[in-house]
């Protein structure tokens, strides 16, 4: 992964993108830069005289209830739709809106993760809020920690630098959040499908993979149920978790290449038990099935 720390000197942006520490000894910080930073356990205030406006639009900072440690949080809006047509133009009206709206949970799920940001999208994906924070150990507080935990505590700086249409060697967050969509597959109706695998029983998810073995893939319904089993699978070494499966019945979509590798462990585990379970490598293989052909929802 390309980061954007320290592409150019501290202190000189290029073209909006920005080092790590660039406004240490500029506009950021008001003199004298120690001035103290006073909250009592539990509260929480907003400073927006050590925003800059652009890479950080909003700067909130929170003691926590128990009085162990500050959180530093710096936000900005980013326009992903915006960055998503300027990737790519055919993607644009309502295609993007249909697009945006079916890939939504892996596109949060990207920023999230990228950014360790929480990600709030109540305006639209025009005007995605991404927050990111950075933890300081408590007792006294300045207004110089606060500003160097926001810049160089959190990946604020590497999201601004590559929103900017990944200018000068960063990367491009468009094409990102493209290629993890192109990776994904993502249930056609999540909630639907979703509501109902869930309430799935194991015996009617194994009548469904009997019925359907070899002949058709199962439902979408029917996949998450098996991935909400896979994912907790017990053996004589305690429960064995399958996250990147697992997430398709907690957000309704997976990573394809990451999904290959733990049902290939999943079914490797299995036939080297000492009494292998047929009924799960069957419900291995017709999630693999649906995952190449799709679900098969009549």
């Amino acid at each position: 992964m390309t980061t954007s720390q320290n592409r150019q000197p501290k202190g000189i942006s290029t073209g909006g993108q920005f080092a790590p520490g660039t406004h240490a000894e500029a506009t950021l910080l008001l003199d004298p830069a120690d001035r103290p930073v006073t909250l009592a356990p539990g509260d929480s205030d907003t400073f927006a005289e050590l925003a800059d406006g652009d890479v950080i639009e909003t700067l909130n900072v929170s003691r926590s209830d128990d009085g162990s440690g500050y959180w530093v949080s710096p936000a900005k809006t980013v326009n992903i739709a915006g960055l998503i047509t300027d990737s790519d133009p055919r993607l644009h009206g309502k295609a993007l809106d249909a697009w945006l709206e079916h890939n939504s949970p892996v596109i949060e799920d990207f920023l999230a993760e990228r950014y360790e940001a929480v990600v709030t999208t109540e305006e639209g994906w025009s005007e995605a809020g991404i927050e990111c924070t950075a933890q300081l150990p408590d007792g006294p507080l300045t207004e110089s920690q606060v500003v160097d935990g926001a810049w160089n505590g959190t990946k604020i700086v590497q999201l601004h630098n590559e929103s900017d249409h990944g200018s000068f060697g960063s990367e491009n967050l468009g094409r990102l959040i493209i290629e993890r969509v192109e990776g994904a597959t993502a249930i056609e109706d999540p909630y639907v499908a979703r509501g109902a695998g869930l309430r799935l029983g194991s015996d009617v998810v194994a009548r469904h993979v009997d019925e359907r073995h070899g002949k058709r893939p199962v439902s979408d319904a029917v996949a998450v149920a098996i991935a909400k089993e896979l994912n907790g699978i017990r053996n004589s070494r305690g429960i064995i978790a399958y996250p990147a499966v697992g997430r398709l019945a907690t957000r309704g979509y997976v990573d394809k290449a990451a999904v290959d590798l733990e049902l290939e462990r999943a079914l490797t585990a299995n036939q080297q038990s000492f009494y292998p379970d047929r009924k799960l490598a069957r419900r291995i293989e017709s999630l693999r099935t649906w995952l190449r052909d799709g679900g098969d929802n009549a």
